[in-house]
């Protein structure tokens, strides 16, 4: 590698570096945001979620998401980037699909417990920019609490669910597969959008 190569992938990596601490959400604005939704609605997903982290690795922030409270969490929400299921595919780098999550006590609850959801199944996909993990990219699917009126505790099995009652379906390894996909164009897509802000031309 020349040296003004490596000049540039150390300008870019610091680039990122800013971004990530001062203005993820501008990362995914437009295209990107796009293309998270069209994929989130092929797989069916109730909503989903990029997590970026804003410290280097220390801490995990959801920066976009599609659901009906966005609002109320996307950007001051955090959550150390150890915990979780979705701090696991951070941390490992590996993708996951899991099913009946909210009995899972790996599960940080706090997001759940304060949007008033059960996460029912889940899939969570590292997201790799400029070579490096830099966040997750997660789907749900949800079950609403208040459909659970008599529920008083956080299930811990099928059996404590109402009777009658029938829960989500899981993810298939078909979407896991297709979120892969996503995460892999949605990396490529934000590199070029970083290497145009760089060297100061349009996308």
């Amino acid at each position: 590698m020349s040296a003004l190569a490596a000049r540039l992938v150390d300008l870019r990596d610091e680039w990122l570096a800013r971004v990530l601490q001062n203005h993820p959400a501008s990362l995914l604005d437009g295209m990107p945001a796009r293309l998270l939704q069209s994929a989130l609605h092929g797989i069916q997903a109730d909503e989903g979620s990029v997590w970026l982290t804003p410290d280097g690795g220390g801490t995990l922030t959801p920066c976009w998401n599609n659901g009906p409270q966005a609002s109320s969490f996307v950007g001051s929400f955090q959550m150390p980037a150890q915990q979780g299921l979705t701090g696991l595919a951070f941390t490992s780098g590996f993708a996951s699909s899991e099913s009946e999550v909210c009995f899972n006590q790996m599960q940080n609850r706090t997001l759940d417990d304060s949007l008033g959801v059960f996460t029912w199944a889940m899939l969570a996909v590292p997201l790799r920019l400029s070579g490096q993990t830099c966040g997750v990219i997660t789907a749900v699917r949800l079950i609403q609490r208040a459909a659970l009126p008599g529920l008083k505790n956080i299930p811990r099995s099928s059996a404590d669910f109402p009777p009658g009652f029938a829960p989500p379906p899981s993810f298939s390894v078909e979407d896991l597969a297709a979120m892969e996909t996503t995460a892999a164009v949605l990396g490529r897509l934000i590199d070029h959008r970083l290497h145009c802000w760089l060297m100061r031309i349009e996308e």
